[in-house]
């Protein structure tokens, strides 16, 4: 486990230099690892290493004979595959998915292959299945691997799975991309840390200049369908230095890049990091199964942000106060539960669903006024410049 004992409890990917980049993994995290002529199973093998991070760890698929991975651990249930290796229905599978992750129980889910679900079920069935499953253990706060074949996945449901879920890796032979992080800073996403397997699980390291530009080479000619000569043209180079660029043996001058950027419609920045900024942030809670919530915990910013949210539980009758100090308009958004808010001299009083806003100064504290559990948001509004 990561931050075992910490305010951050989250749950490891079972590869540290991974788990730095990424802070760990939120309980409810769905990671779909993105295969461009790669195998995963370094990577479920290395998450599957940490027993004790799970009460159940289950191995999901809709047809054919259970993975390979399955006679290394003998902890790893199999659902989905009957003995005949028939077809389970979406439906089915759903149900049987929901049952199985249990209130208060720590669960792993790792998923065959999404373009294995495709071959029973086709496209559409599949993007359905995958868009009702994925907000499922979101919500129940179970940890799920899944993977797709770039080269084999319909483009539909590529699309519906990197819009539903919360991690997403792209993972080559080469190289793990972070295209997807929610609940990390922005600056997570597009980190590339070079990979090769070992008898003790992946190893992973930071790439250098030259390997991130590789592996953007090769991202961007993926996701836009084209050959190497073809970006060479439009980069004023030749074939063979786009195949060494693509190699990691020679890099591509900043010149080079910024007319390849510009041709392209991109920065030089998207070039490296991908070339779709994130238009959004989440906060992420916690959500460990096994664990109440939090009295306080920051989800957006900190000290100096230009806003910072809390997430504040009050039991019956508590009373709190913002954590730390801060300067701009503050915003007490009550989720459920009847709230006092102490102004100075003033102590209105807002019901679930009401919210009351007041430079941050004044805001002194809030008391809990009912018999039950209260949940609020406070929301630092920093003053514009």
């Amino acid at each position: 486990m990561l931050d075992r004992d910490g305010p951050e409890r989250r749950v490891s990917t079972g590869v540290p230099a991974l788990d730095d980049v990424l802070g760990g993994l939120f309980w409810g995290d769905n990671v779909v690892w993105e295969l461009d002529g790669a195998s995963a199973d370094p990577f479920y093998r290395a998450i599957l290493r940490l027993e004790d991070a799970f009460d159940a760890s289950t191995w999901i698929a809709v047809r054919g004979a259970p993975s390979r991975l399955v006679p290394d651990f003998p902890r790893l249930e199999t659902v989905g595959i009957s003995p005949e290796y028939t077809s389970i229905e979406p439906s089915d599978l759903l149900r049987e998915i929901r049952s199985r992750c249990e209130a208060g129980k720590r669960n792993l889910l790792l998923f065959a292959p999404l373009d294995r679900m495709v071959c029973a079920w086709g496209a559409e069935l599949t993007r359905g299945f995958f868009a009702r499953c994925c907000p499922l253990l979101l919500d129940v706060g179970a940890i799920a691997y899944w993977s797709m074949d770039l080269r084999e996945t319909p483009a539909a449901v590529q699309d519906t799975v990197e819009a539903v879920t919360q991690c997403v890796l792209h993972l080559d032979k080469h190289s793990v991309r972070v295209a997807k992080a929610e609940g990390r800073d922005p600056s997570v996403r597009g980190s590339l840390l070079h990979w090769h397997d070992e008898q003790e699980g992946p190893v992973l390291f930071e790439a250098d200049v030259i390997g991130r530009v590789a592996a953007s080479l090769r991202t961007l000619r993926r996701s836009r369908n084209i050959t190497q000569r073809q970006l060479a043209q439009t980069a004023g180079v030749t074939s063979s230095a786009i195949s060494q660029a693509e190699r990691a043996e020679r890099g591509l001058s900043l010149t080079t890049l910024v007319r390849l950027s510009s041709e392209l419609g991109l920065t030089v920045d998207d070039l490296l990091h991908g070339e779709d900024p994130s238009t959004y942030q989440i906060g992420r809670r916690i959500g460990d199964p096994r664990r109440a919530p939090e009295p306080a915990i920051t989800l957006l910013g900190g000290v100096g942000s230009e806003v910072r949210v809390d997430l504040v539980h009050l039991a019956a009758r508590q009373a709190g106060a913002p954590i730390g100090r801060h300067s701009g308009r503050g915003i007490v958004a009550v989720s459920c539960g009847l709230v006092q808010v102490g102004l100075g001299n003033h102590t209105p009083t807002i019901r679930g669903g009401e919210v009351l806003v007041a430079d941050c100064a004044h805001i002194d504290g809030w008391r809990n006024l009912g018999d039950r559990e209260a949940v609020l948001f406070w929301i630092a509004i920093a003053e514009r410049a």
